[in-house]
Formats: structure tokens, C-alpha cells, sequence
């Protein structure tokens, strides 16, 4: 066994809800420190979307959290697959598939590649993943965020709605295709 493997077991073996939770705040608090100085003199629209931003990228890390402290190297997996397939069929989408299918890929304030929206399909990919394998006490908080930033992407007229519903519905079935209920 290489020593970087042998390392990684070690970390899941010791790994459990406190110590998993603790780092995971740690580093989101930190990206949201950095985001403060960076961003300190942007207006409040600007900050709905940084916070949009912030979210998609949580949910799906926050993934980890469960999956380090029960041991699920299936649901490691399970992820791996949902994001991949997630990521590529939006990007397919965005870079040329959309216009197959005749899909406005303009955005609501300029630019393209609209279409479906890249920060829902991340946070609903997360909160998804985490409700249909876990439970849903875990739906409590995953999926108001996610939709919150399904929200921020059309308030910050990065969106059209049909992008954000896109994304959602994209997630919504692939994760009943991929994901399973942990059985312990």
C-alpha cells in the first residue's frame, strides 16, 4: 500500500462528526473572510451573488462531512458519479448542445452561456445527494440554501428562471438514478 493511500485510510478511520464538522466551518469561514476583504466596498446586490457563489461551492463540500464520518466510501462514489454527470451535461449545454436544441443562451445581463445554470446544478447536486442519502434532517438546511441560490442567480440577472428550473430538474433526476440510501 503506498504511503499516501495508507494516509488517506488513516484520516477516514479517524475521522467523526466533531472534528469533520470543525474543519468543515473552518474553511467555509475562511472563504467568507477572504470574500470580506476582497468585496468590502461592493454594493449589496454584488454581495447577494458573492453569497449565491459561496453556497453552490459548500453544499457540494459539505458532502464530505457525512461521508468522512460514516465511513460511506459508496457514497464517495455515489458523488463522484452525480457530479460528473451533473457538470457535464450543463457544460455540454453550455458550450453547444443548447443550440441543438434551440435554447437562448444569451444571459439577462449580457454575455452567454446561460443556460442551465452551472451554481444551482453545484448547490442541488450537494443538497440532493445529502437529503436522498442521508435523510432529511439533512434536507432542513441543504435545500432552502440551494435554493436560495437558485434565487441569487436570477436576482443578480446572471439567469433567466428557465436556467435555474433546468439545473434543478437536471439534479433531480439524476440523482434518483444514481444516488442510494445509506445502510450502515
Amino acid at each position: 500500500m503506498t504511503a499516501m493511500k495508507l494516509k488517506s485510510l488513516q484520516i477516514i478511520d479517524k475521522a467523526n462528526v466533531k472534528n469533520t464538522n470543525i474543519l468543515y466551518f473552518i474553511c467555509l469561514f475562511i472563504v467568507v473572510f477572504i470574500n470580506i476583504i476582497l468585496n468590502h466596498k461592493e454594493s449589496f446586490h454584488t454581495w447577494v451573488e458573492i453569497i449565491g457563489s459561496i453556497i453552490q461551492i459548500a453544499i457540494p463540500m459539505y458532502v464530505l462531512v457525512p461521508v468522512l464520518w460514516k465511513k460511506d466510501k459508496g457514497g464517495a462514489i455515489q458523488m463522484i458519479r452525480l457530479l460528473a454527470i451533473i457538470l457535464g451535461v450543463t457544460w455540454a449545454f453550455k458550450l453547444g448542445l443548447g443550440q441543438v436544441f434551440g435554447i437562448n443562451e444569451m444571459r439577462p445581463r449580457g454575455g452567454s452561456m446561460s443556460f442551465p445554470s452551472g451554481h444551482t446544478s453545484g448547490a442541488f447536486s450537494g443538497a440532493l445527494f445529502l437529503t436522498i442519502r442521508y435523510g432529511w434532517k439533512y434536507a432542513v438546511y441543504s435545500l432552502p440554501l440551494a435554493m436560495f441560490v437558485g434565487y441569487t442567480r436570477i436576482y443578480s440577472m446572471a439567469h433567466w428562471p428557465i436556467d435555474v428550473i433546468a439545473s434543478i430538474v437536471l439534479c433531480t433526476i439524476s440523482s434518483i438514478l444514481i444516488v442510494k440510501k445509506f445502510k450502515q
